[in-house]
């Protein structure tokens, strides 16, 4: 090993355009956030590998791994110790394909971000273990390798990932996916200040797909043509996003919006916020991810702490964000 200890950021990601219309084929923008995780990962006495989640919105929770049995003090909260099993899963596929030995291990993992809220932090704990345990075990990982792993660990896990999600956090910036053709950055020089809102799930992304899976095979016609609407806006925000025009890319937004109402996921407390953002002086607002509570965001220059307060008073929990082109970061401390 080089370093004792080592730390990585990895961002959360919203999705500017094209959720639900990506499972079918169509484009998506997804944008890493400055916010995001951030794992330590550290050699520590002992033959065990710790793994403790802190500042998660609730108590901290340790996770205790001998061998392959998890054991220890761990808080009867799924969502918690779900993301201690995206780094342990993380960990394993690290030490699997290059080799490294997990006991002695100790990984803190701390969090800016909600969890559950649709921001990725799932991908954004998976991205920033991956990054520090190969760091700290002297593997060199560009972001692309890390990515790759990183959506490993979303399958593993998940049973089913789009490699979105964790190819932004550790890539960072504004990306363009069209599955299975096309991944790119797009340049994207200008601020782009989003509000963030959020209201608790009621429904899982999984759910969500299927009410619309179940809506497309009821009326394929209607809801193709509903895709590819959203497809259509997500390339013309390509060109708004290019030339750092707010009003279309708000324009955009509200359209989106409509068309995600239209396929059921959007619920009664996302769409009071995203209404109230606008009322504020957004220029746009949408919900972002998978819908059914979860997060929304709006484009709100000039006036995010206007929109902010609008949103809170809405019922909202608020995060004004930025975009992140880093991706994943990391740091040693020998």
């Amino acid at each position: 090993m080089g370093a004792l200890k080592v730390t990585a950021t990895a961002p959360g990601v919203v999705k500017l355009f094209g959720e639900h219309a990506v499972v079918y084929g169509k484009p998506a923008i997804a944008m890493a956030i400055n916010k995001g995780i951030k794992v330590t990962v550290e050699e520590s006495r002992g033959n065990s590998l710790v793994i403790f989640a802190k500042d998660l919105e609730v108590k901290g929770v340790a996770i205790r791994v001998t061998g392959d049995s998890i054991e220890g003090s761990v808080i009867n909260d799924g969502q918690l110790s779900k993301l201690a099993s995206y780094a342990l899963t993380a960990l394993r596929i690290i030490s699997g394909k290059y080799g490294g030995d997990l006991r002695g291990i100790r990984v803190i993992i701390e969090s800016q971000l909600p969890i559950g809220a649709g921001l990725a932090t799932s991908a954004a704990v998976s991205v920033a273990t991956a990054a520090a345990y190969a760091r700290l075990i002297n593997v060199k990982l560009s972001k692309e390798d890390i990515a790759k792993v990183g959506h490993s660990v979303e399958l593993t896990v998940q049973g089913a990932a789009s490699p979105m999600d964790t190819a932004v956090s550790s890539i960072g910036g504004v990306m363009y996916i069209k599955p299975g053709v096309e991944f790119k950055r797009l340049s994207t020089s200008f601020k782009i200040p989003l509000v963030v809102g959020y209201v608790e799930r009621e429904l899982t992304t999984g759910e969500l797909v299927k009410r619309v899976k179940a809506l497309y095979d009821k009326y394929p016609k209607v809801i193709e043509d509903i895709m590819n609407s959203i497809g259509a806006i997500t390339d013309e925000a390509v060109t708004a996003l290019s030339k750092g025009d707010y009003v279309t890319l708000g324009e955009l937004m509200n359209i989106n919006q409509g068309l995600l109402e239209a396929l059921g996921v959007s619920n009664h407390r996302l769409s009071s916020i995203i209404y109230m953002a606008r009322k504020a002086g957004a220029l746009g607002a949408k919900l972002s991810g998978g819908g059914g509570g979860g997060a929304m965001i709006a484009l709100a220059p000039g006036v995010e702490d206007k929109v902010a307060v609008a949103v809170k008073l809405a019922g909202g929990e608020v995060i004004l964000i930025d975009v992140d082109h880093e991706g994943v970061h990391v740091e040693d401390y020998s």
